[in-house]
Formats: C-alpha cells, structure tokens, sequence
C-alpha cells in the first residue's frame, strides 16, 4: 500500500489557509512524509508545487499572503529529499518556462531562478535537460531588460555546467566556506546587521541556533567532501556508487581529502575554461573524473561494487556572522577584520602607518584631502649622503672603477606609495556605479558582480544584510558614506573586497511613531518597511519570499521559544537568509540625500547628515496676531503653522531644472525618497508640504490643511516668522536621529568623496569649474546604496 501523501496544495491552498503563517513544524512534517512510490505520482507532486508557486504569483488572497515563500522552501526540501526529484523538477519548470515566455512574461525570472537553484544543487542532470535549458536562456536575448541580462548570465552558468557538471555547486562551497585552491581563489562571507532596538531576545535567539556553529578544521574537512562527492556524481551519474565513495573519503585523514579535493577543483576548472565544443570538454571531464574516481576507490583495496541510485549532497550553509548593530563604526571594523585574515598577516594592509590616520574618518567633504599621510626619510638630498663609495674596502680608490666610483646606492627609508596612485579610485568600481554627470531620473539597476562571474576581479566578496525596518536601512546609508570616506583617502577594501547589500523587513507591532501628531497618519500606510514594499512591488519574487518574513520571524521566534526547539531543529529562517544572498544579485540602487541643518542658537555650528528612506519635520504651532479694521477690532481665533521660505529645483524628464522660489504657511512637511508605488519610480524627492489655508463661510473663518506636493533633487527650507520657534526633524524615522531647534534645512544628493576628492585635484588645473577633466567625467557624481533582489525593476 503506496504512503499517504499530503498535498496542501490542491483546492487552491485552502490547507495552507489551516497551517497559518509561519507554522514551519506542520511544513517540516509534511517535508519529511514519505515520498510516492511510482515515478508518475513523484512528478504529480512536484507538479503540484510548482503550480501553487505560479498561483502564489498571480493571488492576493489571504491565504496565499500568510504561507508566501513556504511553497518555495518545501519544494526545495523535496528535491533535498530525493534526487530524482530535481530531475522531474527541472523537466517541469523548462515545460512552464516555455509557456510563460508567450503569453505570462512575469512568470519567466522566478521559475528561472528555482530552475537555477535546482540545478545547483541536482545530483546529476542528463544532458537534453542541460540543453533545454540553455536554449532557453539564450531565447531571452531578444527580449527587454532584465530578461536579457539574466538570461545572458545563466546562459554563461549553464554552459559551464554542461562542460564541467558540478562546476556551480563546487564553486559555491568554496567560496563560501573560504576553501584554499589555486584554481578558483574566492572567498566569501555573509554578515548579518540587526537592529537591537527592534529584535527582540526570542528572534536574536532564534537566529544565533539556527546559524550552524562548528569547528572550522572541521567544516572545512566536510566542505571538501561534499565538493569531492558532487562533483564526481555530477559528472559520472548512476555509475557513481556514492556511498562507497562516502565511506572511503571518512576514512581518509585530513591531507588525502585535502589532495583529492585540489584534484577534482583543478579538472573542473581546466574543462570549465577549455576552448573546445562542449561535448568533447565535457566527455574529457568525465573521463578525468573517471580516473580519479577508480584511484580513490582502489586505494582501499576492496572491489568497488557497481552503481546504485543517485544520493543527494546536501548544500551546506555559507559561513555566517550574526551581529547586533550597536556601534555606528562595526561594519567597517568587520569589514577591515575579514579582509585581513583572508590576506593573512604576511601582507602590508592597514598597519603600515604607525599613526594609523587611515583610520579616522574626515569630518566632512570639503576636508577629504587634509590628511596627510607622514613619509620618514633619512636622505638629506646630499649626494654623499646618498651612498656608501666602498669606504670600509680594502681596495683603494684609484684601482677602482669609475663607474663604480659613481655609482649611487640609496640608503633604507620607510617609503610610501604615492598619495595619488594609493587614492584614486579603482575603474572597476567606477563602471560598476557610474551614474553620469548629473543625476538621472531613471533609477539604476542591473548586475553589478554575478554570483558565479568566471573572472573574478576582487579575491574576497562580503554579503552584508541587514534585519530590521526602515530605521537599520538609514543606518547603514550612513556606514556606507563613511566608508566611501574612507576609501576615498586610502584604498583599503576597495581593491580587495566587492560589497554586496541585502534587506530583510522586519517589523515591531509594538513600535510606535517617533514623531506624534498629524504627520503620521497622513503619510504612511505602512509605517516601519516602506523600501522593503516598495521591492516587492517592483520584484514579485522578492515579495513572495523575503516580503513575508517581515511578520513571519518573530512569530517562528515565539514558536521556537515556546515549543523550546533545540539548535538547528527548523533552519527556515537561515535556509531563506542563505537562498537570498546566493540567487539574489541584481542590485536596485537607492540615493542617499544629504541634508545640512541649521539651528535656533546661532552660536551652534551647522550639523550634516543623511538619509536614505524618509525626512520628517514637525513645525510648532503659533498665534497669530489680532486683526484690527477701520469699522471695529475683531480678535481671530489662533492660527496654526508657521511661515516657511521654500526654495527648490523643480525637475523634469528631461533633466532640466529650474529655480522656483514661494512662501507658505504649514505645520509639518515630509521628504520621502522612496517613491508609493513603482508606476513614477523616478529618482527624487518627493516633499509633501501641509499647508494652512484660511476659509470663510457663514460660521467665521475656519483653517484647513491641504497636502501640497513637488518633486525635487535640491530643497532649502527656511523658516520666516518663527518668532523663536523651531523645527523637530527626524531622519529615517529613527528616534536616535531626531534633531531639535532647527531653523532651516538644506537637501541635496549625497555626493560619492571619491568625486568630490577627483574634482578638488582638477580644479587645481583647470580655471573652469564647471569642467570635467580627468577620471571625474567617468566617475559617479552622486551616492547610491545598491539593495540587491532577485530580479531587479522588472
């Protein structure tokens, strides 16, 4: 009697609607049921699943809303728990991606990516599969971005698979957990930010027992035996018997795995980067492998049996850091700490200078090219200071040569590069964010580093994501301006490290608004995750399975804690963390906005800061003065608002500004740089500005609010009548950044420092200011965080 399968998802996920959100126990007892028995009824089921995840796309309904991003987790864990499961899954998903491509385009990019993932982690794919599927990434050359470009990357990745099967599992370990080779040297990390102020304790804890925790020898010993054991089944299938392998490789001490595994990274890599066709590089490969495969079987001296089924090698997680963010300089400090344990101690990094003024960070732009890096040198410029004419020799001067005589041996000086090669900016980050001269309206995005880019220009890759609400997002903004700074006067990581953002929302129900009164309620929807919204309206795919973490971990947190689950029981949250940060590479990048403030007390220096999601201001309310009329003196009833003094650049799309200039009288105002819906995604500012207008009816004279609107990239705003009062300001509704007494506001684009230093050296040489010489004309002007996502702006 065939098992009892559950499907949940058959009468259009009316049992998903039972499980609730984030009911992961119910989904990881449904993982674990017994698979069907026949081939037909395997396919059925994998089948099913797809479906519901193309449902998922397409329905609003409350019980797709609380079970999104399950269908995907639970798929995978099938594949995970039969290999012949990737198999029909791959099938399936060609068939769908097929159907898609005529007549559903925004089924095409998640497919895509779960038929990716898939074939990362399958055992073994036959070749008509492999061919199918590159067909179809090359068939997306000839549509619109960003199918092209994705299209154009998996084609790159799945040619390499099919020359060398195994080729994008292998290199994803090894990056991941930093495995040494001389084939493919890249080593990656993934840091995790929370905001301590919104995580609670249950969600810290839920994290830190989820991230596995072991020694790195040996990790490093299982890494190199998942890549030995993938690589060889990948490529040699059922022929392969996998747990013989398994069994000799565990008996093999730490330098055998260690040699086997720098020959099967050398091969794959030799067959991935041959010239020829791909069927003669990949019957090479199989062959090599072949080889090294019977040599490592013989070797203990027992006859190998003959093939059985395929067996899965599980992905093992990337390596993680979890940290809660509670110093403003921590990212860098990691940063500078990973960098220097990869390039080891042997090479000159941060600690040449023994002042260490790389360090600090300047107070502001205007300043970037104060430091001066000090060079220590005993060479007066005397030429018998120079060098050292033999004079300990037994020799005498006349029997000496005259051209030894005046040769010139330079005495030891502490020397550095020089100051303008150590900090010009590096071309490759130049192409990698250049936005033109002047600000576009268009918003950037597009591949910045493929996961799996075959030449790699950098060694070291740090995968920063951030938990938390829209408060973490600014925060970071902030840590990305400092270390831009930084980099700008030295190149510390930019040549060793590529950068690469996430964001994971997450909300507090028990947070409430920083700034009280009437602002709130008139601005915000949804009040703690609006850039998060804001990408799942823009990437379906991103909506569906990072979107709903938003309320779904702290309730697996609670869960957890109540059910007192043990380490490593229900990796849900890690296992999504880890899907994100391998197939989540196309950046959406965001402007960061500085804004300069100046207060009431006019002693006080003005004070700069940015921000990257949102600017509030609440003005105070004041009295207005008694009207007198040559009939009779009339009182007024008491005014609201304050007069402010607006000045802005008014854009367009054509980037032409112009200057506009008017008065009002409001009682608050906002500046919000995420646009409310993806239809107008234009990069600017849009300010709401609460006007008070006086009405006259038959009662008297009534005030009314209106909400008056303009899209801007430049805005002062000054206050006129203040009569001693002030403004409140709060940055990214964080109530650690709320300044007080302020009397007007500057914004502007945050410009990039490598710009500002480039343009102050070419004003030493040109009289023009407004000319763009040297690197400054392919160099980005302007400031952008780049949020990666699964499929960009589609």
């Amino acid at each position: 009697m065939e098992p009892k399968v559950r499907t949940p998802v058959n009468n259009t996920g009316a049992e998903w609607e039972k499980i609730g959100a984030g009911d992961t126990r119910v989904l990881q007892e449904y993982c674990t049921t017994a698979s069907p028995s026949t081939e037909a009824n395997a396919e059925a089921d994998i089948r099913r699943s797809v479906q519901a995840i193309i449902r998922e796309l397409d329905r609003d309904h409350p019980a797709f809303q609380c079970s999104r991003g399950m269908f995907r987790w639970t798929l995978h864990k099938k594949t995970e728990r039969d290999p012949y499961n990737n198999i029909f899954l791959v099938k399936i998903l060609i068939s769908e991606l097929e159907l898609a491509r005529k007549d559903n385009k925004h089924y095409i990019l998640p497919l895509l990516n779960t038929l990716m993932y898939a074939i990362i982690q399958a055992a073994y794919i036959p070749d008509d599969l492999h061919e199918k599927a590159y067909k179809f990434c090359k068939g997306l050359l000839s549509f619109a971005k960003p199918y092209c470009t994705i299209g154009h990357e998996y084609a790159v990745m799945l040619k390499a698979e099919r020359k060398a099967p195994g080729v994008l599992y292998q290199r994803l370990v090894i990056s991941e957990h930093g495995l040494r080779n001389e084939a493919f040297p890249h080593w990656e990390k993934i840091f995790i930010f929370a905001d301590p102020d919104l995580i609670s304790e249950e969600v810290c804890n839920a994290l830190c027992n989820e991230i596995p925790s072991m020694n790195p020898n040996e990790m490093s010993t299982v890494s190199m035996g998942h890549v030995i054991k993938h690589t060889i089944q990948a490529a040699l299938g059922e022929t392969c018997n996998i747990s013989r392998l398994d069994e000799v490789l565990q008996n093999k001490p730490y330098n055998v795995i260690e040699h086997y595994f720098q020959e099967v990274v050398a091969i794959t890599e030799k067959s991935c980067f041959s010239s020829e066709e791909v069927t003669t590089a990949h019957r090479k490969h199989s062959s090599r492998l072949q080889e090294l495969y019977k040599k490592i079987i013989s070797s203990a001296q027992q006859v190998a049996p003959p093939g059985e089924r395929l067996q899965n090698i599980l992905l093992p997680n990337p390596d993680i850091s979890f940290f809660m963010w509670k110093e403003d300089d921590l990212l860098w400090k990691k940063l500078v700490q990973f960098v220097k344990n990869q390039c080891g101690s042997g090479q000159d990094f941060t600690n040449s200078d023994s002042d260490n003024s790389e360090m600090s960070e300047p107070t502001d732009d205007g300043n970037i090219e104060q430091t001066r890096l000090s060079v220590l040198s005993t060479d007066s410029g005397i030429v018998r200071d120079c060098g050292d004419l033999s004079l300990g020799s037994d020799v005498s001067p006349t029997v000496s040569n005259e051209k030894e005589q005046a040769k010139l041996v330079r005495r030891g000086c502490v020397k550095k590069k020089s100051y303008d090669s150590d900090n010009t900016m590096f071309l490759s980050d130049i192409y990698d964010t250049a936005t033109g001269d002047s600000m576009k309206l268009q918003r950037k995005f597009g591949c910045n580093a493929m996961l799996f880019n075959f030449k790699q220009q950098k060694p070291n890759t740090a995968r920063i994501v951030v938990i938390g609400n829209d408060c973490i997002l600014g925060k970071l903004a902030k840590a990305f301006l400092s270390l831009r700074k930084r980099e700008a006067r030295r190149c510390i990581l930019t040549s060793k490290l590529n950068l690469q953002f996430y964001y994971i929302p997450v909300t507090n129900e028990k947070q409430s608004p920083v700034i009280a009164g009437k602002l709130i309620p008139l601005l915000h929807n949804d009040f703690s995750c609006e850039l998060s919204r804001y990408l799942g309206s823009i990437d379906p795919w991103y909506n569906s399975n990072i979107n709903s973490l938003r309320n779904m971990i702290p309730e697996l947190a609670k869960m957890s804690t109540l059910s007192g689950q043990q380490s490593g029981a229900d990796p849900f949250i890690v296992d999504v963390t880890s899907y994100y940060v391998r197939m989540g590479y196309q950046p959406v990048c965001f402007q960061i906005y500085s804004v300069k403030f100046t207060f009431a007390d006019e002693t006080a220096e003005c004070v700069d800061d940015v921000f990257l999601i949102q600017l509030d201001a609440e003005l105070p309310e004041l009295k207005c003065a008694k009207d007198f009329t040559l009939s009779r003196k009339r009182a007024t009833s008491e005014g609201l608002g304050v007069q402010i003094a607006v000045a802005y650049k008014k854009i367009a799309l054509s980037n032409r500004e112009s200057t506009k200039q008017f008065s009002s009288r409001c009682i608050g105002l906002a500046m919000k740089a995420i646009p409310s819906s993806g239809v107008e995604d234009l990069v600017c500012l849009d300010v709401n500005i609460f006007e008070v207008t006086n009405k006259t009816n038959l009662s008297g004279k009534t005030f009314l609010i209106e909400n008056f609107k303009i899209k801007t990239s430049h805005v002062k705003i000054q206050l006129q009548d203040s009569c001693g009062k002030s403004m409140m300001v709060c940055l990214d509704k964080d109530s650690r950044r709320i300044y007080k007494d302020v009397v007007s506001i500057e914004v502007s684009p945050c410009l990039e420092p490598g710009y500002s230093l480039q343009k102050m050296r070419a004003l030493r040489f040109s009289q023009n200011e407004n000319e763009n010489i040297g690197l400054t004309k392919y160099m980005p002007k302007c400031l952008l965080l780049p949020i990666n996502t699964f499929a960009g702006i589609l």
